[in-house]
């Protein structure tokens, strides 16, 4: 596995604020999530098998993970792909839709996909502490890239207070 160390944001770095409308049409913002660790996922898209799979590891994980933080999955698609995809495949955390690739881009995980200027997230994890500070950050190298579960487990519990 690779990680592009030089991609998204840096360990100890503020994490921007966002705000997007989730397929379920709730408002989510980072401002919501103050006061708790939030563990945010950027995904290529709902059609990779790769983000899927890491999808439903968080999923078959809930367990371990509800406790330890708030997450929030990022796409850039827009509401209908997203609801489209919920509604075959349920998560119990928000899969959230950022056609614009904004926040995406806000958190320097953007990458320009092949000739056709398909644009897409690289497959990346971060951590976002109480504080709004970035404690763990992965960002792939390619769409087989993800970090281990069980290290993201750990970093979020590093967190406990």
């Amino acid at each position: 596995m690779t990680t592009l160390l030089d991609k998204g944001l840096k360990l100890g770095e503020a994490a921007p604020d966002w705000q997007l409308t989730g397929a379920d049409g709730n408002s989510y913002s980072l401002d919501r999530y103050q006061g708790q660790p939030l563990l945010m996922i950027f995904l290529r898209g709902t059609w990779c098998p790769n983000c899927r799979k890491q999808m439903e590891t968080v999923r078959n994980d809930w367990a371990r993970v509800a406790p330890l933080a708030k997450v929030v999955a990022l796409v850039g698609q827009s509401a209908p792909e997203v609801s489209d995809y919920l509604s075959r495949n349920p998560m119990p955390f928000p899969l959230l839709p950022d056609p614009n690739r904004e926040v995406i881009k806000q958190y320097g995980v953007y990458q320009r996909f092949s000739l056709d200027g398909f644009r897409i997230a690289y497959p990346s994890t971060m951590i976002i502490d109480r504080h709004g500070v970035v404690t763990y950050s992965y960002v792939g190298g390619s769409q087989f890239d993800r970090p281990d579960f069980n290290q993201v487990i750990a970093e979020l519990e590093k967190l406990k207070p």
